[in-house]
């Protein structure tokens, strides 16, 4: 068996994304227009893992809920990477 959370191969991005970041990372939800994951990292920071890459949604939930309602274009993952 293979996990998947949303697309192919998605778990080992999810890994190679907290590895990058130097933290945990979990899955806590699916965004379904562009089925990119919502994921959240051991200190409360949001990011979402879209196709085309990672992406940081945000310092908190209410931080990335706002992002995500006001359409704000969110920076790439790896300005966060250590």
């Amino acid at each position: 068996m293979k996990p998947t959370f949303g697309y192919r191969d998605d778990a080992a991005d999810i890994k190679e994304l907290a590895e990058a970041l130097g933290v945990e990372l979990f899955s806590v939800g699916c965004e379904s227009a562009e089925f990119s994951l919502i994921l959240v990292d051991e200190t409360g920071r949001f990011f979402l893992l879209h196709h085309t890459g990672g992406y940081y949604a945000g310092d908190s939930d209410f931080d990335a809920f706002r992002r995500f309602i006001e359409g704000e274009m969110l920076p790439d993952a790896e300005d966060y990477f250590v």
